[in-house]
């Protein structure tokens, strides 16, 4: 009876029940004593890291620990020594809050270090970037990384409410939850919103029903009885939405395959304009984050540069609203004139938004009077004979009716300038292409990450980005197929911009083993920002005129040796050459930039005319391409033979039609807008297509040029050519000491008679007048010095003629 006593008095079962057996405060203690020793442990750690930073392992030991659990490891600490005190102090605790005490405090460690996962800082801590993974590290990420880790966590946090306040989540899920769903019932907003989703599902179907009903009655060929037409006059021809003129009957020609069709109601399809943007629209699903990775693998050694040196692309935004005004606008011009026309398609990019228009039908008919079955003719209540109008021919209208209303288009849309293309290549519509309000840049960027460009530049090296046609797609092109191009446009066009562009699109996808550069820049202003690149064939950009023949003589020894060397292998171009198992070094392909082609031939027409024929001629097969700039696009600068030579060619704004006849044989650059807007002629295409150019600034230019420049580069740049260059300049100039003017040596007497009907020479002035080089022209100078022709040398080049020479010779 004494031990039941005791046993009743002792109350409920407690932990301290379990602490008088030794097995059992084993197995309560441990788990305990294992936690607080790992949160000494890593706190340890921490400190000693922080403090003293004795050991390498240790601070290895800190930074795996920081970049796996994040600021979460204080989570364990804290919880263990709040549990571990409790424990010791807390008194006697019932097993059963003792167990929930243990739930409680891990499920609100896991919702606290999912809490930190959501937290990314751009801080610091070692070597570890917190912004990489978030302050609960890679673990407290994971914890809320997709859906349904969010539901675990969110049942983490229930899971500790029930835990710590399990009377008060008892008294909220049985009490008030009932009460609040009693008072949504009893005031009907259940019963509302049912009915309110009902009705608006009800209108919305017959809203759809009315306008699939009109626009069936459109597509028929009887006019549309009762009901309202649509804004615009729009019918559907071949499911796609058309603008016909605002005085039209609604009555729509089908096209001649599509006489006498009938068109169900289940079939008729309504189709949105081109210019109406759908959603996700502007988003380039093309653009993958993988690629970023096989952008900076490594080849050789070398490293192409990131995407992050480049610009962001700009985002536009399109006025569907405008467009539609603009080709309604246009169908009606063109009905006032008596030409019938539709505007069947909607192209909107960044600089113009072309309008494609089709021909209608020009109907010739003819009045004939009415009469009955006795062949009496049938009259009015006035007496006045009936009539009725009858079809007699339909024939499409002419398309140089369209073309010939170019300037009252251009008056009635209030354009700058307008360009008609009669026809757009492979389609049957007249393109009309009117500038934009607002017109949007096209970054190099945003067309080096498109789709086009990648597999471009998988193929081929020398994989350049134009730009953005009428339509909004990128233009890209191969240089290897072109093989050189031709560019010309007025001063501001645009063409220095697309120079860059061209080089720093090989450069974003070339490594100086690949390509190399040859650049020309006689104006000393575009190309110098490129001397630092690994990429230059010789040590640096080429500005002196009178080296410029001598680089063009080497650039041509290089293509003959190259020739010299696929004989000896026995293969036909520079593919099939770095392609051979037996060749030890894969030669490069060479890309000659010259950005003034008019102060080339001031300087040497025939000499620079004749070499840059023969390697547009014979280089393309050694891989050697020429891309040849020039703001004065006369006849006396791009002759025929340089034409002949040069099949692919891109036109900027040009002041006059003959400029434009002289780039593309035909007119058209003379009405483009500037700012990059170029036509681009390729070899396979008949008629030039428009190109917004993409845009480069100076910045991305010094990022690209800067990161080929970086000094663990150094020890991987290739050879320079200047042998080949100093060899080529001594071959046509000769040096100081090769050779003593004659007395009796024609250019001296031609150099005399120069000198007789001038105050000045110059060796510049000897070079273009007798067509020698800069050495000799120098020594010409000296010996007409020591004779007393000239006086000597002040303040420049120019000499001052004392004497007249030919005078004194007589």
């Amino acid at each position: 009876m004494a031990t039941r006593a005791r046993t009743r008095a002792s109350g409920p079962t407690t932990i301290n029940f379990f602490a008088r057996f030794k097995k059992f405060k084993t197995v309560a203690i441990r788990p305990t004593t294992l936690l607080l020793c790992f949160g000494l442990l890593v706190a340890a750690g921490m400190v000693t890291h922080l403090i003293w930073g004795l050991d390498r392992f240790l601070t290895y030991l800190f930074e795996q620990l920081f970049s796996l659990l994040g600021v979460g490891f204080v989570l364990p600490v804290v919880l263990s020594v709040i549990f571990f005190a409790h424990r010791r102090w807390g008194g006697a605790v019932p097993i059963q809050k003792y167990l929930r005490f243990v739930v409680g405090f891990c499920a609100a460690g896991l919702f606290l270090w999912g809490i930190l996962g959501f937290l990314v800082i751009d801080w610091n801590i070692g070597n570890v970037r917190i912004q990489e993974t978030s302050l609960g590290g890679h673990v407290g990420q994971a914890f809320v990384d997709g859906y349904i880790a969010i539901c675990i966590w969110l049942v983490w946090m229930l899971l500790a409410i029930v835990s710590f306040a399990p009377d008060l989540t008892k008294r909220f899920l049985l009490v008030k939850v009932p009460q609040f769903a009693q008072w949504i019932w009893n005031e009907r907003f259940i019963q509302s919103i049912g009915y309110f989703s009902l009705r608006f599902v009800k209108s919305s179907s017959r809203s759809v029903f009315h306008q699939l009903k009109q626009f069936y009655q459109r597509s028929s060929s009887e006019p549309v009885i009762g009901g309202e037409r649509l804004a615009h006059n729009i019918a559907v021809i071949n499911r796609q939405v058309v603008f016909r003129p605002a005085g039209d009957t609604g009555v729509v020609v089908p096209s001649p395959k599509a006489i006498h069709e009938e068109v169900p109601v289940d079939e008729v399809e309504i189709s949105l304009p081109a210019s109406i943007p759908l959603p996700f629209d502007d988003l380039d699903p093309e653009i993958e984050d993988g690629d970023e990775t096989e952008r900076v693998s490594s080849r050789g050694g070398w490293e192409l540069p990131p995407f992050e040196l480049f610009e962001e692309p700009i985002r536009k935004t399109e006025d569907a609203g405008n467009n539609d005004a603009r080709a309604q606008l246009i169908v009606d011009t063109l009905a006032s004139f008596g030409v019938d026309a539709s505007v069947v398609e909607i192209n909107e990019g960044p600089t113009v938004t072309q309008f494609g228009v089709e021909p209608g039908w020009a109907v010739k008919t003819k009045s004939t009077v009415l009469r009955d079955d006795n062949g009496k003719v049938l009259t009015d209540s006035e007496g006045k004979a009936l009539s009725e109008e009858v079809e007699v021919s339909r024939t499409r209208v002419r398309v140089n009716r369209i073309t010939a209303l170019q300037s009252d288009l251009a008056l009635a849309l209030a354009a700058p300038s307008l360009r008609i293309e009669a026809p757009v290549p492979g389609r049957p519509i007249v393109g009309i292409e009117v500038p934009n309000s607002t017109s949007s840049i096209v970054t190099l960027r945003k067309i080096m990450q498109s789709k086009e460009f990648r597999n471009m530049s998988q193929k081929s090296k020398l994989a350049i980005a134009l730009g953005e046609g009428v339509s909004g797609k990128p233009v890209v092109a191969d240089l290897a197929k072109m093989p050189h191009l031709l560019i010309a446009g007025a001063t501001g066009s645009g063409k220095s911009v697309c120079i860059n562009t061209i080089i720093s699109s090989i450069l974003a996808s070339a490594t100086p083993d690949e390509v190399r550069f040859v650049l020309v820049d006689p104006k000393r202003v575009e190309l110098t920002n490129y001397g630092r690149l690994p990429h230059l064939a010789f040590s640096e950009v080429v500005v002196d005129l009178e080296k410029v023949v001598g680089t063009l003589q080497a650039i041509v020894s290089e293509m003959e040796s190259r020739y010299k060397r696929f004989a000896e292998y026995g293969v036909r171009n520079i593919s099939s050459y770095n392609s051979n198992p037996r060749v030890a070094k894969r030669l490069p392909e060479w890309v000659v930039i010259i950005d003034e082609l008019a102060d080339l031939m001031m300087v040497a027409p025939f000499e620079v005319e004749k070499l840059l024929c023969r390697l547009a001629q014979l280089s393309r097969a050694t891989g050697i391409h020429l891309i040849v700039a020039t703001q004065r696009p006369s006849v006396d600068v791009v002759t025929g033979l340089i034409k002949a030579n040069f099949p692919t060619r891109i036109a900027f704004a040009v002041t006059s039609i003959t400029d434009s006849r002289t780039i593309l044989d035909m007119g058209g650059a003379e009405k483009l807008l500037g700012q990059g807007d170029m036509l681009y002629l390729p070899t396979d295409a008949g008629k030039p297509s428009r190109i917004q150019g993409a845009f480069v600034s100076e910045v991305e230019v010094e990022g690209i040029v800067s990161h080929w420049a970086r000094d663990d580069f150094a020890a991987l740049r290739p050879e320079m050519a200047d042998e080949l260059l100093e060899k080529a300049l001594v071959d046509q100039n000769g040096g100081d000491d090769d050779f003593e003017i004659d007395s009796n040596d024609p250019h001296l007497s031609d150099a005399r008679i120069l000198a007789s009907s001038r105050s000045r020479v110059s060796p510049s002035l000897l070079q273009r007048r007798l067509s020698i080089g800069a050495v000799k022209a120098r020594r010409i100078i000296k010996q007409l010095e020591v004779e007393g022709v000239v006086g000597p040398e002040i303040g420049g080049e120019s000499r001052e003629v004392l004497t007249n020479p030919v005078a004194l010779e007589e």
